[in-house]
């Protein structure tokens, strides 16, 4: 198996830079690739974990569904194949310039990988370690996500620890490209500046300021094997619309975490 990704953010198919930088690569894998996983992406009965605001469910690497389920099975070598020092490496050197134009980025220099998530008392004593000598922990968020009517993931920036996302699709057919990901700026004659560091999901009640003040710059479609990738800002806002239709809207995120 062999997961190609280009070294620098030039050589994407798509880019865009500002409010946030925003970049896709078409035919990220190899066709048969994409499609063995797509034929063997977890059935809903698997997921575990429910996102309480927009009932997104979800199967990540924190849970120990999620190893059982990997195990002798085709997701089991993808995963790994991420969640390997080179590969990791090779997109943080990638996304670099771009951090460093992030006032919150400023001081990230030195890194490590923690392979695997743990709360331990000796894993946490070892990175507050190593953070005394400016070195970062970084981890790999790995989450299969399933969306269906009704549900939806509300506006919001990401939590303060994430470097950077990474989503690819699983459309069942070509009438899903509306699903995709919606990022957001500031209207020109907005009255309220929302931009934050430290988000969390957006409450309901607070839907309309939020759309009232902010639209939609770039829409990610929908299509089958396609990398969309973003680094967070305090400007990254995006959420996936609510929708109507009996629809199941399949998703891998992958995403490198601060810790």
């Amino acid at each position: 198996m062999q997961i190609y990704l280009p070294d620098e953010l030039n050589k994407y198919d798509k880019i865009v830079y500002e409010p946030f930088c925003i970049f896709e690569k078409n035919n990220f894998l190899e066709n048969s690739l994409y499609q063995k996983l797509k034929e063997n992406f977890p059935e809903e009965k698997e997921f575990v974990g429910i996102h309480k605001n927009g009932k997104k469910i979800f199967l990540n690497n924190k849970q120990d569904e999620f190893y059982k389920f990997i195990k002798n099975n085709i997701w089991g070598e993808f995963y790994n194949q991420f969640n390997s020092k080179d590969l990791l490496n090779s997109l943080i050197q990638v996304i670099k310039p771009e951090l460093k134009k992030i006032k919150d980025r400023s001081n990230f220099k030195n890194y490590y990988f923690n392979k695997r998530h743990s709360i331990s008392f000796y894993n946490k004593f070892y990175k507050k370690i190593l953070k005394l000598i400016n070195y970062n922990s970084i981890r790999l968020g790995f989450e299969f996500s399933i969306i269906k009517k009704d549900c939806f993931i509300p506006p919001h920036c990401d939590t303060e620890n994430k470097l950077l996302s990474l989503m690819i699709y699983f459309p069942l057919n070509e009438s899903y490209e509306n699903l995709g990901t919606n990022f957001y700026s500031k209207k020109e004659d907005s009255k309220l500046n929302l931009d934050t560091w430290e988000s969390k999901y957006l409450e309901k009640e607070n839907f309309k300021e939020f759309y009232d003040n902010y639209e939609i710059f770039y829409k990610s479609k929908f299509e089958e094997n396609k990398l969309v990738g973003f680094i967070k800002n305090d400007k990254s806002w995006h959420d996936v619309s609510e929708f109507q239709k009996n629809l199941t809207r399949k998703s891998l995120n992958i995403n490198l975490y601060i810790e």
